[in-house]
């Protein structure tokens, strides 16, 4: 490196003074490799010089080698135990790499050597902070902001800090004053958005989100924030229009995005303006032609071509999405198709000669159904298969299933030589149209005189055999359902309309249903002369 130097130190004509000028100037301008020739040219020769193994130190460090910059740092240790600026770097580098432990004590050595030192107490507070200790965090921030009331860094931290501890008033304070420190400050009006919204002050906080977008028309989040607080506004145009801007212009697009766009518009749809989420359905699928999800969606909205299934894709991006909270919605939904299909085993099981069967869960999800249904499977007896991972993880924890599969339901019973004496499917048949490939291989995998137990949601919005409901999902005619469940061998035991759970607050009506594969190898009685 050195080699390659223009300046060499045997040019008599060159003071130390110009090298040290030079190499400032060159890390001001960013070169910091030439910065660092000559630093480490003066370090050598001067091996006891504090500043120059500091300087060394910056130069690794903004060339982003780290090892190297700490072992400069500590050189300059050991040539002053009480070196300030080499405490405070050291403090700094191991923040940056999360070693929060070495970064408190080096930061905490720098306060015992001068206790108003303003870098150092960031750097406590941010560790604080990032650790979610905001108690912590805001003594510090508070000790920066005593020590400078006009600091910037001060205002925006406290701010922030006080909105993470839920004191949305003096957070909206402190934005405030971080705005008026700094006019152009995106951040301050953000947070100051986020106070305002939080506490039901919706106006104003899109007013914040505005001024924020003004100065920063590049900011994507922006755009959501803006579209919930005016979702909270019931400005349903407005809040449309921003989420279409947000998914529009977010540079990597997620299907977990796509979704919640989907149940925006269905939610538009279903409180306030039919035509409103058509026209922003219609433009979604013109702008994402070769996404599923949004092709899914979309047509259940404006019901344009019809479908005879959702997409496997769909099906498991939207439970991957929602499995961590999956239970806790259904619940909050009431829903009771788990429970509807056990009554209906312990009415039809009641009078079998076995007490324990085997059984499989189709689409069982986190297991709600399968917690209601154990009780009538055979040691080792239950088995569930759904197509979403995230869902089954917490379907195993729960220990319900001797075996759980991450398939299709289709292709896994396809695929399986395993036969059961009961098949249940909890508000599955919602996600198929065409119900004849399901019920043809329900019946493959039944046993003689095998039940199927199902749910499906009742066809309100026509006469046709099945339906892509705006939501979504397909609902059914009762006379389809008869009509494939005979055609795929099954025989109907007995149908029930119930309601199997709410939607947009409104109880969404369906049939739990039994039906019975024959044993065909039993001939019928004939009468005796």
């Amino acid at each position: 490196m050195c080699a390659n130097m223009r300046i060499s130190l045997t040019e008599s004509e060159v003071s130390v003074e110009n090298l040290e000028h030079q190499a400032s100037i060159l890390f001001g301008e960013k070169e910091y490799i030439k910065a660092l020739e000559i630093y480490l040219i003066l370090f050598k020769n001067e091996p006891e010089n504090e500043s120059y193994a500091i300087s060394c130190g910056n130069c690794y460090d903004a060339l982003e080698d780290k090892p190297k910059a700490v072992d400069y740092y500590e050189q300059a240790l050991k040539i002053n135990r009480n070196s300030e600026s080499a405490l405070l770097n050291l403090s700094t580098i191991w923040y940056e790499q999360n070693d929060y432990e070495k970064s408190a004590e080096y930061a905490h050595k720098v306060l015992a050597l001068n206790p108003q030192s303003v870098a150092a107490l960031q750097n406590l507070a941010n560790i604080a902070f990032c650790s979610n200790d905001y108690e912590k965090a805001l003594e510090y921030y508070q000790k920066m902001y005593e020590s400078n009331p006009r600091s910037y860094i001060a205002m925006i931290n406290l701010a922030n800090t006080y909105y993470c501890l839920g004191k949305y008033v003096l957070a909206l304070e402190f934005a405030r004053k971080s705005a008026e420190r700094h006019p152009s400050s995106v951040t301050a009006h953000v947070l100051a958005g986020n106070s305002l919204n939080a506490m039901g002050k919706y106006a104003k906080a899109v007013n914040m989100y505005l001024r924020a977008l003004e100065l920063d028309d590049t900011n994507i989040e922006l755009l959501s924030l803006i579209s919930e607080a005016y979702h909270s506004l019931s400005d349903w145009e407005n809040c449309v229009l921003f989420a279409w801007r947000f998914i529009k212009n977010l540079p990597e697009k997620s299907n977990a995005m796509h979704l919640n766009f989907g149940y925006l518009l269905y939610e538009c749809y279903s409180e306030q303006s039919k035509e409103l989420a058509q026209k922003f359905a219609e433009k979604w699928m013109k702008y994402f032609p070769d996404n599923v999800i949004v092709q899914h969606m979309g047509n259940a909205l404006t019901n344009g071509k019809a479908l005879q299934g959702s997409d496997s894709l769909f099906i498991k991006e939207t439970f991957n999405a929602f499995a961590p909270d999956f239970d806790k919605t259904l619940a909050d939904l009431e829903y009771k198709a788990p429970q509807l299909i056990q009554n209906a085993l312990k009415q039809h099981l009641k009078t079998s000669l076995f007490n324990k069967h085997h059984i499989l869960d189709l689409g069982c999800g986190t297991g709600l159904c399968g917690e209601k249904i154990k009780k009538f499977a055979a040691f080792k007896g239950l088995v569930g298969v759904d197509l979403s991972d995230k869902m089954l993880e917490i379907a195993e924890k729960k220990k319900i299933y001797a075996q759980l599969e991450c398939d299709d339901i289709c292709h896994y019973m396809e695929n399986s030589t395993y036969l059961f004496n009961v098949v249940v499917a909890s508000d599955v048949l919602t996600y198929f149209g065409d119900l004849t490939k399901v019920f043809v291989r329900v019946s493959r995998s039944l046993l003689p005189n095998g039940l199927f137990v199902f749910t499906f949601s009742e066809n309100e919005f026509n006469k046709e055999d099945y339906f892509l409901s705006p939501s979504g999902r397909f609902v059914h005619s009762l006379i389809y359902v008869e009509k494939v469940l005979k055609s795929a061998g099954l025989r109907l035991t007995s149908t029930e309309r119930q309601i199997l759970r709410n939607e947009a607050e409104r109880p969404v009506y369906g049939y739990v249903t039994v039906a019975r594969k024959p044993d065909l190898s039993q001939k019928p009685l004939t009468k005796q002369n």
